[in-house]
């Protein structure tokens, strides 16, 4: 193909991608919205307490276990038992969830839900195959971690937190998936679940030009520099979006950018979040969109030292303010 023709053709599709999503954003009643540039506006530092945490729960579970999956089930035992008893130190209630494979969900609550709402926080435990997944996705444990130390989230609505087992291949987007048992089940249940929150690879950063990158030709618009953390919902999610930013930028010192639009665009749909739109929960992906930036994912070397704590801390500062 010649050189003119096929530039021609990536700026059609690209400006159709445009066409479309203004088109979307005009007609549907469920915004598509992007949320840019990338912002913040936090000015306290995450607390160096809650940094040296999250480093060493990162380092404990691609390190001390590395590994942990199907190929792995010993190390993924011991994954959960480490991650149970986490929870349980920060005075959670921790029931166990039976799925199809190696690996199970942990389901923590502080307390009962009651009659109120809930909202899921999210993350995955399990590792692709050959990598310690230290941003995929211990960094996502982590965070998640830190958000139930704290004993003052959750008021008006109970916080749930999941910690998913079977997440990578084999069994992504398959029924014997953590996330989408779990969705399932609160489905089946009845359950009040009005939102789900999933943290996926959140560590890893670069400050430098261009080390940021798109699928299609939303580059021509987007941030070109990896400084930032996504917020990525489907259009049924943009209220969880719009209201998820506003406060996630408040508090904290890592820009961010947020963006509500269909999940049939490529790695809009690749993790847990998923399963919550397939039962009609609003859910939103909050990630570091690795396969986009992170030479690392799923290598032998997505080790703790590509990841930088303190902005894993500062998303959870911002975790903090929206679940507030």
């Amino acid at each position: 193909m010649a050189p003119k023709t096929t530039m021609r053709r990536t700026l059609l599709t690209g400006l159709g991608i445009l066409v479309f999503i203004c088109g979307a954003a005009l007609a549907s009643p469920a915004r598509i919205t992007l949320h840019i540039p990338a912002r913040a506006r936090g000015t306290e530092a995450p607390a160096p307490e809650r940094v040296e945490r999250i480093r060493r729960d990162i380092e404990h579970l691609s390190v001390t276990i590395g590994e942990r999956n199907h190929r792995t089930p010993m190390a993924l035992a011991a994954a959960e038992a480490w991650a149970r008893a986490e929870l349980e130190a920060a005075g959670l209630v921790v029931s166990v969830q039976e799925i199809d494979g190696v690996g199970h969900n942990l389901i923590a609550e502080r307390t009962p839900p009651g009659e109120r709402d809930i909202v899921v926080v999210g993350a995955h435990l399990d590792t692709a195959q050959g990598t310690p997944g230290a941003d995929d996705n211990a960094s996502g444990v982590a965070a998640l971690l830190e958000l139930a130390r704290n004993p003052d989230l959750g008021s008006r609505q109970a916080l749930r937190y999941v910690i998913y087992g079977n997440e990578e291949p084999p069994y992504f987007q398959t029924d014997q998936m953590g996330s989408r048992i779990h969705a399932q089940s609160v489905q089946a249940r009845g359950e009040r679940v009005v939102g789900a929150w999933v943290l996926e690879s959140i560590g890893y950063y670069s400050d430098a030009p261009g080390s940021q990158k798109w699928p299609l030709m939303f580059g021509l618009f987007m941030p070109a520099t990896a400084n930032f953390v996504l917020l990525v919902g489907n259009p049924a999610s943009s209220d969880l979006v719009q209201s998820g930013i506003r406060q996630f930028r408040e508090r904290s010192t890592l820009p961010s950018v947020g963006a509500s639009i269909p999940g049939s665009i490529e790695g809009v749909d690749w993790s847990d979040h998923a399963e919550y739109w397939r039962v009609g929960i609003p859910a939103v992906m909050v990630t570091d969109m690795p396969p986009l930036r992170n030479p690392h994912y799923h290598e032998p070397t997505d080790l703790p030292g590509v990841i930088d704590p303190a902005r894993v801390a500062a998303v959870v500062d911002g975790m903090e303010s929206v679940l507030r």
